[in-house]
């Protein structure tokens, strides 16, 4: 029986073997009509663009399927918002045979926007546009942007792009809103500061943020400095595009001896050192000081017919005479009372006291015995080469009691504040604190011999 039936099973078999191998063969001739579309990034749209009309037809985010159509492009658009659309064309061909192919959309577009609207747009220094630009950054690359306007900060960002990294967003907004002046300044070399920090010699940008004030300073050495201040706020004028420092006035650092007082228009103005500022068409006069030495004194101006003041005024003080021959005394220019001996009659006191003046003194202006007054004439000294120095002396006595019998001597001391002026201009000598060595002892030989 399994003889008779052995080639009836075989047949029967085969019939039905042969319509599964067609079907088998049909699907494989469809396999290799058919591409595997696969997109990155995985939330892109895969579309057909449809030859007849132009038109898309959607085939799948991510990931589809194309059959190759005889006599078509068979063009596939991969789209994503924030990408540059990527199109690709597969014709009907042996070779896509059983193949996937991958899509990359590997140009990240950025819509930028900028304020104001009349400020440009520069992509890789190229200028793009005003108001709003798209711009493209590939990955693995970097793209740099900048948005300027006169008058204003630029902005800048560059758009980096890198495996694994951040990715640039797909807009992006600028406002340009801290202001920029141009400054430039004379003479040459002057030096530009913003805040105490150095933006520049003779030109420089200086930014004023929003919302603030900036304060530029221009110096040089020798000359006056300038400050001005530049605000970027609501409801106050808005800072120039450009400005000009002109420095004008000059400063003269004059140094003297450690101690020594400095005047400045007859006015002290510090003591061992000071910068004297000299303003553009006037004069300054520096007197220096310094007890036990003779005075300094200069003027200096900024003048057209005058020579331009020095950056730098060393003063050495020369020393005075007059100290030397000379001592400090509390009985300088005071009134000193001595009180005659009992032993001594008026008339004899009156011929002792005269004496003792007289062996100082060559000339007395006015003696009178009976009223008990006597005042001596000026009697003079200078001292230094173009005798710089001049002092005069006197001495003036009055009789201040006669119970007991009593006078009260004064020496007068002067020294003149300005040199060759006569010595009869009062106005030319100041009290001095100190006695000439000649008359140092005269008030204790009247005290002594007196009583």
């Amino acid at each position: 029986m399994a003889h008779r039936t052995g080639p009836r099973l075989r047949a029967l078999a085969a019939a039905v073997a042969l319509p599964l191998a067609a079907d088998a063969l049909a699907a494989h001739a469809l396999g290799a009509q058919t591409l595997n579309i696969v997109a990155q990034p995985a939330t892109a749209t895969i579309f057909r663009l449809k030859q007849q009309d132009n038109s898309l037809v959607p085939l799948g985010t991510g990931t589809a399927r194309l059959k190759l159509e005889k006599n078509d492009p068979n063009t596939i658009v991969v789209r994503q918002d924030g990408f540059r659309e990527v199109r690709r064309s597969f014709p009907k061909d042996d070779k896509y045979k059983d193949k996937e192919y991958t899509i990359f959309l590997g140009k990240r577009v950025v819509q930028v926007t900028a304020l104001p609207y009349d400020a440009n747009i520069l992509v890789n220094g190229e200028a793009r546009g005003q108001r709003a630009v798209e711009l493209e950054v590939e990955e693995g690359q970097a793209t740099t942007l900048e948005v300027k306007r006169r008058g204003f900060a630029t902005a800048k960002r560059v758009y980096r792009w890198d495996k694994g990294g951040d990715m640039p967003p797909a807009q992006d907004r600028f406002e340009l809103v801290d202001r920029v002046v141009n400054v430039s300044a004379a003479p040459s070399g002057v030096e530009l500061f913003a805040d105490d920090a150095k933006i520049g010699d003779g030109d420089a940008e200086l930014v004023v943020k929003r919302g603030t004030c900036a304060t530029l300073k221009a110096q040089k050495a020798g000359w006056i400095p300038v400050e001005r201040s530049f605000c970027n706020k609501d409801g106050l004028p808005e800072p120039p595009i450009a400005d000009r420092v002109s420095l004008a006035g000059r400063v003269v650092n004059v140094s003297g001896p450690q101690g020594a007082r400095i005047f400045v228009n007859q006015k002290q103005a510090g003591v061992g050192s000071y910068p004297v500022r000299v303003a553009e068409g006037a004069c300054a006069t520096v007197r220096v000081e310094q007890t036990g030495f003779l005075p300094y004194e200069r003027e200096f101006c900024v003048q057209d017919n005058a020579p331009p003041p020095p950056m730098e005024e060393v003063v050495t003080l020369r020393a005075d005479d007059s100290f030397a021959a000379s001592v400090a005394s509390d009985q300088a220019n005071v009134n000193v009372s001595i009180e005659v001996g009992k032993a001594k009659a008026e008339q004899q006191a009156w011929k002792l006291l005269s004496s003792i003046v007289l062996s100082h003194f060559d000339v007395l202006e006015n003696s009178d015995s009976e009223t008990g007054y006597l005042r001596t004439a000026w009697q003079l000294k200078t001292y230094g080469d173009d005798n710089d120095v001049v002092i005069r002396t006197r001495v003036i006595v009055k009789r201040a009691g006669d119970s007991p019998l009593r006078y009260t001597v004064k020496i007068v001391s002067e020294r003149n504040k300005v040199r060759g002026v006569s010595v009869k201009e009062d106005e030319n000598f100041v009290p001095w604190d100190r006695l000439l060595n000649t008359y140092k002892d005269l008030i204790s030989e009247m005290q002594s011999r007196l009583n």
